[in-house]
């Protein structure tokens, strides 16, 4: 319907659009693996992508700014973690506060503005290409191997998947569900962060709005390619491929100028029935 769509520019914009998204959507697949729900996701992006351009704008080494914003990703993560496991509080109003705390921050932060640095060196990430594919594509491709082989191979990724699916055996194994729940929440901030800076070496600026809408892309995606809110269910290449149909959808949409508004309605329903989806597959295995 759209003689842009197979065109090199449109398919590297693709990539571009929705790798910081695709990283994102890894940490939640993380935390939807145990069982949980994270919605702080979008906010801990926007905030580290805040936080490197601060760092930047005040003279920064990147390396150093970049490593940092990831830091504070991975505290906010932490945080999330801990209220969780160790409070006890549901998942769901965890993250629904921290997400505005984290809003707030970044808020104060900025002081409510765009933030401005020069860096040239850290733009690259956000706009060169290797070999044809844009840098960022590529990062996006190593982080989703080395999250693969972390919960196919270690020990450590097999607990996260077994506390969803069976969080009381875990327990009666010995294992401290404390600690691997806590860890999932710590790495999806880990990776909220490394979406922060790789989405700011691309606007070229730090900004609040940068993040807003990414926890129910992230969700639809999980659970688009194949992943359960009751946890245990979801993998890697299946969450790449719900990014990239969600990414598609949105594109398609894009190019044939259908409105913002009815663009909000189609996601919502696409979230809809995959979590419709998901839970007969769900009750099918049951029976």
């Amino acid at each position: 319907m759209s003689d842009k769509f197979f065109t090199s520019e449109n398919l590297t914009n693709l990539l571009k659009q929705n790798a910081a998204i695709g990283i994102v959507a890894f940490g939640e697949l993380l935390v939807i693996l145990t069982g949980g729900i994270d919605l702080s996701v979008g906010a801990i992006a926007s905030l580290s992508g805040i936080m490197v351009a601060t760092f930047l704008k005040d003279g920064m080494a990147w390396p150093i700014a970049s490593l940092l914003a990831i830091g504070v990703g991975t505290l906010a993560g932490f945080a999330n973690g801990l209220a969780v496991t160790i409070a006890k509080i549901t998942p769901f109003i965890v993250t629904l506060a921290s997400m505005t705390v984290y809003q707030g921050i970044g808020l104060l932060m900025s002081k409510g503005r765009q933030v401005f640095f020069k860096s040239p060196d850290f733009l690259v990430m956000g706009r060169e290409y290797f070999w044809g594919i844009p840098v960022v594509a590529w990062i996006w491709l190593v982080i989703a191997l080395v999250v693969a082989l972390f919960l196919g191979k270690t020990i450590m990724g097999r607990f996260i998947r077994g506390i969803g699916g069976n969080k009381e055996a875990v327990r009666l194994a010995g294992i401290s569900t404390v600690l691997y729940e806590t860890m999932s929440y710590t790495l999806s901030g880990l990776l909220c962060g490394v979406a922060g800076v790789i989405m700011t070496s691309r606007l070229t600026l730090g900004t609040n709005v940068m993040g807003q809408g990414w926890e129910l892309i992230a969700i639809a995606s999980v659970m688009v390619g194949g992943g359960n809110f009751n946890g245990g269910i979801g993998s890697v290449g299946g969450t790449v491929v719900g990014v990239i149909i969600l990414g598609l959808i949105g594109n398609i949409m894009n190019l044939l100028g259908i409105s913002i508004y009815w663009q909000q309605i189609i996601r919502g329903l696409i979230i809809l029935l995959a979590v419709f989806s998901s839970s007969r597959k769900k009750v099918g295995a049951s029976a």
